[in-house]
């Protein structure tokens, strides 16, 4: 592996200078546009010193990228940016991961082209340090690394670049602790009064399914099916868009018939099963209606789904079983809420007698 300078005489006299990159026994040659009409002199001197230099440039990106070289054509012509767009709607990917990691990617580089070509460890390492100096928790910095990573391995699979994401360190998660509801919990929630009835069904709806926010809101009677002596709830998750199907326990049940009460409230054209307001205004309601019961944290959407994690491995359902509840594509991400249960075990243990 490495890059030579090669002088190729010209008709009229003096040299052009190209150069030969060497990669697993390949040989590219690449023109420089850099020429001399003499062949000897300050005039030659001071060329061959632009084409060293390039040659020096080469060889450095040959070592973080080395296949890039090799790639096509269309790396060359190709906007990253453009690409990146181009992916989102052939995959229909609305996400808010993406769409932010684009807005970033646009604040990051500026107003000018981002040629195809210009994409390497080097730049993506460089986005990454932009990324942590943003005013953002490290789960945000976390997706919208991931969702560059993502790209990239769409464009490597396109042999657009070389493929390097894997080379790029995610952030590390920090420890938070889950903010979740007990069973005593649950039930002053369900005694206290809300202001919005949709809201309180949909939150406690969650508590005894798992299901996110975005699930909540895209529920459409359609998604619920009778499966001979059980109801089951068939709906596309959106974090990940898989399809997923759950079976409702009797406490799912119940809220799902409190939600059908608020469906005269429906447009013509309405068929969604939650009757929800829009996110801000709902978690709006949702922790004033936690404060009126004394939770002590905010009440947020996702506490619902941390609270279903965690009140099923305190009554049995093993790890596995849990994450294909929740939709995870590895047990690893369902450990989080393991680790919630054995502090709460060992507290439980701190609280007995001793003498």
């Amino acid at each position: 592996m490495g890059v030579s300078v090669r002088e190729i005489p010209l008709k009229e006299g003096g040299f052009t200078f190209s150069l030969d990159i060497y990669h697993k026994g390949q040989r590219k040659q690449v023109k420089t546009g850099i020429q001399t009409e003499r062949s000897t002199g300050r005039e030659y001197k001071k060329a061959r010193q632009q084409a060293e230099a390039r040659a020096a440039e080469e060889e450095a990106q040959l070592k973080i990228d080395p296949e890039a070289v090799f790639l096509g054509k269309d790396r060359q012509s190709t906007d990253f940016l453009e690409y990146f767009r181009k992916v989102m709607r052939e995959e229909k990917n609305s996400n808010a991961i993406y769409s932010n990691t684009l807005k970033h990617l646009r604040d990051f580089n500026g107003e000018k082209p981002l040629p195809m070509a210009n994409i390497c460890q080097t730049w993506a390492e460089r986005f990454r340090a932009y990324v942590d100096g943003l005013s953002l928790k490290e789960t945000t910095k976390k997706n919208y690394l991931l969702g560059l990573k993502i790209i990239l391995n769409r464009a490597a699979k396109d042999k657009l670049i070389s493929d390097f994401s894997r080379e790029l360190k995610q952030f590390k998660k920090n420890d938070v602790s889950l903010k979740y509801l007990t069973i005593d919990q649950i039930k002053t929630l369900e005694a206290t009064p809300c202001k919005y009835q949709a809201v309180r069904a949909a939150f406690l709806f969650s508590c005894f399914t798992g299901l996110r926010v975005s699930d909540l809101e895209a529920l459409k009677d359609d998604d619920i099916q009778q499966d001979s002596d059980r109801v089951t709830i068939r709906y596309k998750m959106q974090k990940t868009q898989k399809w997923e199907r759950l079976t409702l326990g009797a406490q799912a049940l119940k809220y799902l018939e409190k939600a059908k009460e608020q469906h005269e409230h429906r447009g013509a054209d309405d068929s969604r099963v939650f009757v929800l307001p829009g996110r801000a205004w709902s978690m709006k309601i949702l922790r004033a209606w936690g404060v009126a019961a004394g939770i002590p944290f905010n009440l947020g959407w996702h506490c619902g789904r941390h609270s279903f994690a965690v009140l099923s491995l305190q009554n049995g359902v093993d790890l596995y079983t849990l994450s294909k509840l929740l939709g995870h594509s590895s047990v690893k991400m369902t450990e989080i809420y393991a680790k919630v249960v054995d502090e709460t075990k060992t507290a439980a243990m701190d609280k007995l007698p001793s003498w």
